[in-house]
């Protein structure tokens, strides 16, 4: 069963507007296969302020670009945001500036946990987010 992959109009305007042939590539597969395989395709999950998890999602897409995702429930997944990783913009301060508990100061690749270990049991939302993610889907 496919699962409901949703969009915030930031995600939208950066595929509609912003990437190249090559990232919008590396961006619809991935929206592929998160549509198919939900959080087991989400990359690796974000860190909290205070040192656990974050109910966010990272994935590295084609060169600097990152895709987040959150999982409101076991049948949905929105794209959160679409952003440039570069040595001067770090997206996960942009969205700890809204997403209060996200830390800025990531881990370690091999530090990185997998965004879930079953598609049926996504990160669960903090009631914030859950709020947060009201207010723009």
């Amino acid at each position: 069963m496919a699962l409901q992959v949703l969009r915030t109009p930031q995600a939208r305007r950066v595929v509609e507007r912003e990437m190249d042939g090559t990232a919008r590539a590396g961006y619809e597969a991935a929206r592929d296969e998160l549509r198919g395989r939900g959080c087991l395709a989400g990359g690796h999950r974000m860190a909290a302020t205070d040192g656990d998890d974050y109910p966010l999602c990272g994935r590295h897409l084609a060169n600097d670009w990152r895709m987040y995702t959150t999982y409101p429930d076991e049948k949905t997944v929105v794209i959160v945001a679409i952003d440039r990783h570069t040595k001067s913009h770090d997206p996960a301060v942009v969205l700890a500036e809204v997403l209060r508990g996200l830390s800025t100061v990531g881990r370690r690749s091999r530090d990185k946990p997998p965004c879930c270990e079953d598609p049926a049991a996504p990160p669960p939302l903090t009631d914030e987010v859950r709020e947060w993610l009201r207010a723009i889907v």
